[in-house]
């Protein structure tokens, strides 16, 4: 409901149907079959910018029926859930031969003489609108809609007409000037994006600790320790074999050599240097089979909190089908990876891991053993390389899958292990500077909506431009819209116009 009182006295209160045709036929007669028209479906239509794409066509004759009809001029406002609440709103033009059809989603509005279709718009446009409108919607969940009834009924407050065109001008010109500023801190957010994978980049290269390189002599080369790794490990094997330990993986005879960019470092893929299992061969659980208690079963849900798994949406299973799979039971620092689905490629590392866990199929668990620290395996599944094959899998396949082989081939430079632990301090006190400068984008960002909705408020309670008391109050105009219609209703379909020949 609108105040009456926050509003000024050349204003009224009015019904959309008194200054609006809600769902009008269209004003045109005789329209040839095989006449071109626009065709607008509802995935054509911005939310909340006015903007839309006249990029498919139809003949009348495919569309007359079955469709929302309507023309240059109209407002038309997605009444369904939910792009109703997204802001589907658009005035139409330049629709081929004054003639357009879309959806049956939509509700038009057809203004009327003296009333400007951008005043009606920023009216039902604005979130408060939207809110109402959401709250009076009908229908079952997935399918609720705006009913005609409240789109014709709701109260707009209405200026007099060159205050709308007053009105309709400043919030036009603030919000090209918010436009800019909003463009700006966008850009500024994707170049972070740009900037993370950079660092990413620069740090695995070994241009972030090219200084700490100079300043500190290693006594202990990346190749030398991989050689002493391998010969810890195959003496480990081989007496595991004495013992008559079964089914122990082979993993000493991993191939690495002497990196020629960096002397310190080592080249290798990350086959047999990693642990790295997933969940195969297993019986799926049933709803039946979670427990309100027990050890924890994650998804890739847990992945979606930044840096660290976070575990407060896991399920629970029994400690039997837990035990059933030894070899994905989870510790502390073990970094988890989505391998496939709308998540894949998203990664998290355990932090303070609270309880007995495992995970599900959709995940990959990686430790990197005693070759490299977990921060250092992170930051480096993380970056652009990995990235860049999971791109690929998505633009790939309709199922997007990642692969062991995937991770398992992945090739590297490898430094020594203290340097790991100098480029993850480098790394991470960059990329809080790039969490800093996000959230202060991201209020930003947050604050331009909070403006757009204040200045639409402050446009529809008369706050935003100056009143002209030369203005023909609004209660005049609504007498000639009055008299327009009573007018229209004597007279009969010949009033019509002729379509253009297009």
């Amino acid at each position: 409901m609108v105040d009456r009182k926050q509003i000024p006295p050349s204003w009224e209160v009015v019904k959309h149907s008194e200054i609006a045709e809600i769902n009008p036929k269209l004003p045109f007669k005789n329209i040839d079959d095989n006449t071109e028209v626009s065709f607008l479906p509802m995935k054509l239509v911005e939310e909340e910018k006015n903007i839309f794409y006249l990029t498919e066509f139809r003949k009348y004759k495919d569309v007359k029926k079955g469709f929302t009809p309507f023309t240059n001029g109209d407002v038309i406002f997605a009444k369904i859930t939910p792009c109703m609440e997204n802001g589907k709103c658009v005035v139409l033009h330049d629709l081929k031969n004054e003639v357009g059809f879309g959806s049956t989603e939509f509700h038009v509005s057809r203004p009327r003489e003296c009333v400007i279709a951008k005043y009606i718009f920023y009216s039902i446009i604005q979130q408060q609108f939207r809110r109402i409108a959401e709250s009076n919607m009908t229908g079952s969940v997935g399918q609720k809609r705006v009913t005609t009834l409240f789109f014709s009924e709701f109260e707009i407050p209405l200026p007099p007409f060159p205050e709308q065109h007053r009105i309709v001008s400043k919030i036009e010109e603030l919000f090209s000037e918010l436009d800019k500023g909003i463009e700006s801190l966008k850009t500024a957010h994707q170049q972070l994006k740009i900037y993370r994978q950079a660092v990413l980049k620069w740090a695995f290269e070994g241009r972030l600790t090219e200084e700490w390189r100079k300043e500190n002599s290693i006594l202990n080369t990346a190749y030398d320790y991989l050689r002493q790794v391998s010969e810890i490990r195959k003496k480990n094997f081989l007496e595991a074999k004495k013992n008559g330990i079964k089914r122990i993986e082979k993993n000493y005879d991993f191939e690495f050599r002497r990196s020629e960019e960096i002397k310190t470092w080592a080249n290798a893929t990350l086959n047999k240097l990693i642990y790295i299992a997933g969940r195969i061969g297993w019986r799926g659980l049933t709803k039946d089979e979670y427990t309100i208690e027990g050890p924890m079963f994650l998804s890739v849900h847990s992945l979606n909190y930044g840096k660290y798994v976070e575990f407060k949406d896991a399920y629970h299973i029994s400690e039997e089908r837990y035990l059933e799979s030894p070899e994905i039971m989870l510790k502390e620092k073990d970094i988890l990876l989505c391998k496939d689905g709308a998540g894949i490629g998203k990664i998290g590392i355990i932090n303070k891991l609270p309880s007995e866990a495992t995970v599900n199929s959709s995940l990959l668990i990686i430790r990197g053993m005693e070759i490299f620290i977990p921060e250092f395996l992170y930051h480096l599944l993380s970056g652009p390389k990995l990235q860049g094959i999971v791109r690929k899998r998505i633009t790939g396949s309709a199922t997007p899958h990642l692969f062991q082989n995937d991770i398992r081939k992945f090739e590297l430079l490898i430094p020594p292990l203290e340097e790991q632990h100098q480029i993850v301090s480098e790394i991470e006190t960059r990329l809080s500077v790039c969490d800093k400068l996000e959230e202060t984008i991201t209020t930003a960002l947050r604050q331009g909506d909070a403006l757009r909705q204040s200045i639409l408020k402050k446009a529809f309670e008369g706050r935003l431009v100056e009143q002209d008391p030369n203005d023909e109050p609004a209660s005049k105009l609504l007498e000639r819209i009055k008299a327009d219609k009573v007018k229209g209703m004597t007279k009969d379909d010949t009033r019509k116009k002729k379509i253009p020949k297009g």
